[in-house]
């Protein structure tokens, strides 16, 4: 017996046994963290599977576990991770997705066969749920309300913290009494003592934002009042209105379950990207110092040095994807919109098939409108046929984006998410900065099922252009 079928073994009576009887919802949170990461380490310690005699130039073992931590690669076993790491290098130096092709299938097999494993196990739990509210203090909150004009009777009567969020906490909350201000509300606010970096816009930018997209007709909340003043509730907070529906798709790795949910993202991205970047856009960040191909090329690099420097383990996938990205970066050209750079499900409300509301305006940017698109690429696919969705997002005002483009967005969304995921949540937790079982399990759990994802891309294009 190996140590990895003990920690399966744990892994599937916590699922089965312990989680059942858990009733406080921030404690099974916690514990679904730990389950993803109990079967993230119990496959890395998998000795795995043979390698195909084609493709085993090298069967030497590799220490895989290298670094300390389980590779982002779920392929790169002791018995495979010597001919991926071949495999990866001959295409850093310049080897053709062509030449390679077979390795690339190789490990998108593994990656699959890893990942259904690990859904045996995970899939059943829900990935978000409610919280005790322990973080945004409701008191101090009313305390905040009543000072208002009108307000001075306001009482807070139900109010429930939203798990899921890395950078801002989120709150639903009710009030009764009050003149001029809803019933219904949700409170964000930016995480206390942690700073949230030049990424994620201020509450201030994104009330100012929303105020614009709603008078644009965009389906987005309605902003009642921002705070930057942090003595309050110890950090800075926005509120908006509720919206009706609930979120499409909590777990961000499922699809979508309706056509017409995923039609309608099209017309709330097309209405985004047509806004004007010098009026709509005041105060957004430019996503980059240059937006022709050589600001491109330069992110590209940067990016890839990136990957090549934190990774646990080479990976067959990144190095084709690095490498179709440097083939192909001379289709990129200087076009610029307002870019949400995280308009997904999990971000959308929706209710009767009708998206309600867009939500999470932190990471919002001047970019390339591809950039959405791309990003989007991998979770429509999953429910409908791309050209149908394009065909949406054009007839409502979008521009013609090239495939050519949108292919090389959605592998460039992989790879940026995947340096994020890995530099500010993994490299967090392993270097002793935090020892949050939420950071943790981003770092072990999201990078594999994220390699997983971008593989799946790959394939798709590199399937089309054969």
């Amino acid at each position: 017996m190996t140590n990895a079928q003990y920690l399966w073994s744990v892994a599937r009576g916590l699922r089965t046994q312990v989680r059942p009887s858990v009733e406080n919802n921030s404690a099974r949170d916690a514990l679904d963290n730990g389950i993803r990461i109990l079967t993230t380490l119990a496959n890395a310690l998998e000795p795995g599977p043979d390698v195909p005699p084609a493709l085993a130039a090298d069967q030497a073992s590799a220490n895989t576990d290298r670094l300390g931590g389980p590779p982002e690669n779920a392929a790169a076993y002791r018995s495979t991770g010597a001919v991926i790491a071949q495999a990866a290098a001959q295409l850093e130096k310049g080897a053709s997705t062509s030449t390679l092709a077979e390795a690339i299938r190789w490990e998108k097999s593994l990656l699959d066969a890893a990942l259904t494993q690990i859904d045996a196990v995970e899939r059943a739990a829900p990935a978000h749920g409610s919280a005790d509210v322990s973080t945004i203090d409701p008191i101090r909150l009313q305390a905040y309300l009543r000072r208002r004009p009108g307000c001075e009777d306001v009482e807070i009567t139900a109010f429930r913290l939203i798990v899921g969020g890395r950078s801002r906490q989120t709150a639903l909350f009710s009030i009764a009494g009050g003149t001029d201000i809803p019933r219904d509300m949700v409170i964000q606010r930016g995480i206390p003592g942690q700073a949230a970096g030049d990424a994620f816009l201020s509450e201030a930018v994104q009330y100012q934002l929303l105020e614009k997209l709603a008078g644009a007709g965009m389906r987005v909340p309605r902003p009642v009042l921002v705070e930057n003043d942090p003595s309050w509730l110890d950090a800075a907070f926005m509120l908006v209105e509720q919206v009706a529906g609930s979120p499409v798709q909590p777990d961000y790795w499922l699809p979508a379950e309706s056509e017409q949910v995923v039609l309608g993202l099209a017309r709330e991205m097309a209405v985004l990207h047509d806004q004007s970047v010098e009026t709509v856009g005041v105060g957004l960040r430019q996503a980059r110092e240059r937006h022709d191909v050589e600001g491109w090329r330069t992110e590209l690099e940067a990016l890839a040095e990136r990957w090549n420097s934190r990774a646990h383990w080479p990976s067959i996938t990144m190095s084709a994807v690095i490498s179709w990205l440097r083939e192909n970066v001379d289709c990129m050209d200087d076009r610029r919109a307002i870019v949400h750079n995280d308009m997904v499900f999990h971000n959308i409300l929706a209710q009767d098939d009708q998206i309600t509301a867009v939500l999470d305006w932190e990471q919002c940017a001047i970019g390339h409108p591809g950039e959405d698109l791309g990003y989007c690429y991998p979770v429509v696919i999953a429910v409908t046929d791309w050209s149908k969705f394009m065909d949406a997002y054009r007839a409502a005002g979008g521009a013609d984006i090239p495939q050519r483009q949108i292919d090389f967005f959605a592998l460039r969304a992989g790879l940026r998410l995947m340096n994020l995921v890995v530099g500010g949540g993994r490299d967090s937790f392993e270097g002793g900065l935090s020892d949050d079982i939420l950071v943790a399990s981003a770092g072990a759990h999201f990078t594999q099922r994220l390699m997983h994802r971008i593989a799946f891309v790959l394939d798709s294009i590199l399937a089309r252009q054969s």
